[in-house]
């Protein structure tokens, strides 16, 4: 909900000036058409007071509309809207007693303060209510739109980022250079399955550059990318490097950040084979109600227990900040036995 710094005394004070000299002409109008000689202390007085009180009151409309959101959902909206009913009532009882009483006190009526006088025209002046708690919503939903629109320009920079890094960290020397002599070196003994790496290679490279304006693509598109990566590593590798999956079909349509489990791969592979012997990798996916959950598993030493978070892992807590907002979970946590498990839960979108 809009949070009331964002709204300046200033603005509201001029928001309630227009309606202040409003009234101004309204009673001006009136007083010329009557039969009485032009007061101007009236004409002045009543209007100003009636702006100076509004904008007093302001501010706890929107400390309301912040507390009782009328958009926060179906559940809570009928007793909010029951809540703003009362509030709408005794504000406006408050800015009648506020208004006749200061009224008095300058002089500016002879009429004592009273039942009568704070309820009459009370039907007109309840409106004032909802209309100031319309402008707070209509605010509020100004500021999401302006923070959306912000939000969408960042994401396409941090996909640009993305997939400039993924391109420099694939595509540089020594992944080409040993992905070639890899091919290379079955093109004598099994040609059949140079040929299928080298299919393998175009593929992976044609899909970096594909679908460059998406930010989030199917889970099932971003993991057959990740297992074009892994089935060249595994040539590099030879049987060093063991992958395995474990997905829930259910979770294959899921939309997820385009380029999101490049780098947790990456980082996978170079820990898993770091610790020694076969390096273990491990990608697991599944659907939890309205959750989307996505491990990557690896057999390395281990989270370290103090320092920062890598670049890759925090540029990922970037992007998913950026598109979720606070809907979103990232840990590093310790794998059973030994190495490293990357969780991640998204809302569960397709």
């Amino acid at each position: 909900m809009l949070l009331l710094f964002r709204i300046s005394w200033l603005r509201m004070a001029a928001a309630w000036g227009a309606f202040a000299f409003f009234m101004m002409l309204v009673a001006y109008g009136q007083a010329i058409t009557g039969t009485g000689p032009l007061q101007w202390r009236t004409v002045l007085l009543g209007p100003l007071l009636y702006g100076l009180i509004g904008t007093l009151l302001t501010p706890v409309v929107f400390v309301l509309a912040a507390r009782f959101d009328l958009t926060a959902g179906r559940a809570r909206w009928l007793p909010y809207l029951l809540v703003h009913a009362a509030a709408s009532v005794a504000l406006t009882v408050a800015y009648r007693a506020l208004f006749m009483a200061t009224l008095y006190l300058v002089g500016g009526s002879n009429a004592p303060v009273s039942w009568v006088t704070i309820l009459a025209g009370f039907n007109f002046w309840i409106p004032l209510y909802w209309m100031v708690l319309f402008v707070a919503y209509a605010l509020d939903y100004h500021d999401k739109w302006q923070r959306r629109n912000l939000d969408a320009v960042r994401l396409e920079m941090q996909l640009v980022q993305a997939q400039l890094h993924a391109l420099k960290q694939q595509l540089n020397p020594h992944f080409l250079f040993n992905t070639l002599n890899a091919i290379a070196t079955l093109i004598g003994d099994e040609p059949a399955a140079a040929q299928r790496m080298m299919a393998k290679l175009g593929e992976f490279l044609r899909l970096v550059l594909d679908h460059s304006d998406a930010q989030q693509v199917p889970l099932a598109q971003e993991l057959h990318f990740v297992e074009l990566y892994l089935d060249m590593e595994q040539v590099r590798f030879s049987d060093r490097l063991a992958v395995t999956y474990e997905v829930d079909p259910a979770a294959l349509p899921a939309l997820i950040p385009h380029l999101l489990l490049q780098p947790l791969v990456e980082n996978a592979v170079r820990h898993g084979l770091s610790a020694g012997g076969t390096g273990r990798l491990h990608i697991a996916a599944e659907r939890q109600g309205q959750q989307l959950v996505v491990q990557v598993r690896d057999s390395g030493p281990g989270p370290e227990q103090a320092g920062p978070r890598g670049v890759g892992l925090e540029n990922t807590e970037q992007r998913l900040r950026a598109l979720y907002d606070d809907r979103y979970a990232l840990r590093l946590l310790p794998a059973a036995g030994q190495g490293t498990v990357v969780r991640i839960e998204l809302p569960f979108h397709h």
